[in-house]
């Protein structure tokens, strides 16, 4: 007998550098965090590998760090996007997403524990991550086992659960003349300052009614609270040099310690005005006394980083703090007192600091992610009982090709080198400018139109309707992070950025630009797209690449070619390009299932299902 349709269990994952946490929303439309295996709110990001296979994630493994170095791997997140781990383990060159899908198989393992069956999750990266790296975040999800509503930015993750909490309290026991009044009430607009342990980003958002629409971000990847214990680290160090004449920090199981010592300090300081960090190297101890101000002062270039990304985020923004109603504090590296000082001497504003900034971010992920189980299975539902494709919305170069019956060429998945020569075969501007043409985008979950619809109405999992209509009715609305662009030939032969989506475009969008063969006879184009605001394609991140091969004979210099680039709020970006007088096309899509290809993500898939994860050490 077969089982009963289900409805589909989806949580939320604050998967971070240092520490990761999950959350999903209960039957009252409240996020929870789920505690781990072990019963804490947050689990270390930090990956054992045991000599006998099984892999250890989480407090245990973080203690395994001072004892086999060699084999622990922390901060995997700062590596996502790069092919494999800076170092290889037990021998082995392992990709940072396979590293990060046994973080995500251990958060899984201990939901099931808790909820039963987990189906998939949506996953929060740092606003300011270049789509490589989330890319390898879509992959570590898949690897694990997970299905991946979306990829969503910490800081629109936080303000969600911000906006959620007050949203809900409105909502409960009101009626209906008081729900309206408040949708209709006057917009918010938010900073969030997002410090974690690894990353920093920093976010403007305007909060209307139901609708959180982000209107600025800007961020460092490389930026976070190991950067404040490296700082303690190595002034410990030349302390310990200068008393001894030996620098500790050759010995890795001492840096080990001296890490976790760093760390331990740094949370006193956020404590106490003075804190003690002990050494023991080479059987000579020292115990080093640091005051709050002396720390302050060690670390002040850093907090310095992010006041530079708060006053370029305020300007692409567009605002001035006048106009912002409230400052939110998200990651754990928000607790320690100088950063609650500089952002009241930045904003002048005392910031509100009322829900933990180590599970908001989940929380936000959680919500986000029953409001899209919510939306797509209704979406299903219309789309199955009408039992006929929507039409789809197309440009004006889109009907155009349809009208010319161009035939579309295969994706060229390659190696990409954004100066690459192409014999004569890329782009050039158009004599008659770039006639830049844009459209709003139709974001899809990439679900057949007529698929059976086997599982429950999700609606049910909630204990009454009000909850389910508050879901219903919360609308986010994201921005790119970074520019996104083709390689463009001059007239001099110099290669040139063409930004066709700038950086903090509203998504979803699409936008498309007219461009010019660079030689007369040119036989084929080649569109190069690249990620990044630099003029200089080298200092870009090329991503990907559609050819328009044969094209006819006797074709001018300057020969019309369209390129439109359509991007959706789920991060994928559709890129088709048209040459005019032919209607040959071209098209590619830079999906984040790229990162790894389907067949690598497979291979890892299996290995991953067969290793043994667990957060306690025999």
């Amino acid at each position: 007998m077969s089982e009963a349709p289900r409805a589909k269990r989806y949580i939320g994952i604050d998967l971070g550098t240092t520490f990761s946490a999950m959350a999903y929303v209960d039957p009252h439309g409240t996020p929870v965090t789920i505690p781990n295996a072990e019963g804490s709110l947050t689990t270390p990001s930090v990956v054992y590998f045991e000599q006998t296979g099984q892999v250890i994630v989480g407090a245990d493994a973080r203690a395994a760090a001072v004892e086999h170095p060699e084999l622990v791997v922390e901060c995997v997140k700062r590596e996502m996007g790069e092919r494999f781990y800076s170092r290889p383990i037990q021998g082995r060159k392992l990709p940072p997403p396979a590293i990060s899908a046994l973080i995500l198989k251990k958060l899984k393992q201990d939901a099931e524990a808790k909820l039963g069956p987990i189906d998939g999750a949506v996953i929060t990266v740092p606003a300011y991550f270049d789509e490589g790296r989330r890319q390898a975040t879509q992959a570590a999800g898949e690897i694990a086992g997970l299905e991946v509503l979306d990829v969503l930015n910490e800081p629109t993750a936080a303000s969600l659960g911000f906006a959620y909490r007050d949203i809900k309290r409105k909502s409960d026991g009101q009626d209906d003349v008081l729900r309206l009044a408040d949708e209709t009430s006057k917009a918010k607009v938010a900073v969030v300052y997002d410090l974690g342990g690894g990353t920093f980003d920093v976010t403007v958002l305007r909060i209307e009614g139901n609708n959180l629409t982000v209107l600025a971000t800007d961020g460092d990847v490389q930026l976070g609270g190991k950067d404040w214990d490296m700082k303690l680290l190595n002034a410990a160090a030349v302390a310990f040099k200068a008393k001894h004449g030996a620098d500790p920090r050759t010995d890795e199981h001492v840096f080990q310690q001296m890490l976790v010592a760093a760390e331990d300090c740094k949370r006193a300081l956020s404590a106490r005005d003075k804190a003690r960090m002990g050494i023991t190297f080479a059987g000579k101890p020292v115990n080093i006394d640091v005051t709050r101000q002396q720390f302050e002062d060690l670390t002040a270039d850093l907090l310095y980083r992010t006041e530079s990304r708060i006053v370029r985020v305020m300007e692409a923004a567009g605002m001035s703090w006048d106009q912002i109603d409230e400052v939110l504090t998200v990651g754990g590296s928000t607790r320690m007192p100088q950063v609650i000082k500089l952002l009241e001497r930045v904003t002048g504003k005392k910031p509100n600091t009322s829900l933990s900034p180590d599970e908001v971010v989940a929380h936000g992920a959680a919500i986000h992610a029953a409001i899209t189980q919510l939306k797509r299975y209704q979406e299903k539902a219309v789309e199955a009982k009408a039992a006929k494709p929507k039409p789809a919305v197309a440009t004006q170069a889109e009907m155009r090709i349809a009208e010319e019956e161009g035939s579309a060429l295969p994706m060229m998945q390659e190696p990409v080198d954004a100066n690459a020569e192409t014999v004569a075969d890329g782009i050039a501007p158009h004599p008659s400018g770039a006639s830049t043409t844009t459209t709003a985008a139709i974001a899809a979950d990439g679900s057949t139109v007529a698929e059976a619809i086997i599982e429950s109405n999700p609606s049910e999992q909630y204990d009454s309707n009000d909850a389910t209509d508050v879901l219903r009715a919360i609308q986010t609305h994201n921005v790119n992070a970074h520019g996104l662009g083709v390689v463009m030939t001059n007239e001099d032969k110099t290669k040139v950025n063409s930004i066709i989506v700038p950086a903090n475009t509203l998504l979803p969008t699409s936008v498309t630009r007219r461009y010019g063969t660079v030689v007369s006879n040119q036989t084929s184009v080649s569109v190069i797209i690249v990620e990044g605001e630099a003029q200089d394609p080298s200092q870009c991140i090329p991503i990907g690449k559609c050819t328009i091969e044969k094209l006819p004979w006797g074709l001018r210099k300057g020969s019309t070619i369209y390129v439109t680039f359509s991007y959706d709020n789920s991060g994928r970006l559709d890129v088709k390009a048209m040459e005019a007088t032919s209607g040959a096309t071209a098209s590619t899509a830079i999906d984040r299932t790229n990162a790894m290809n389907q067949v690598e993500i497979s291979e890892a898939k299996q290995v991953v299902e067969k290793m043994v994860v667990s957060g306690k050490r025999d």
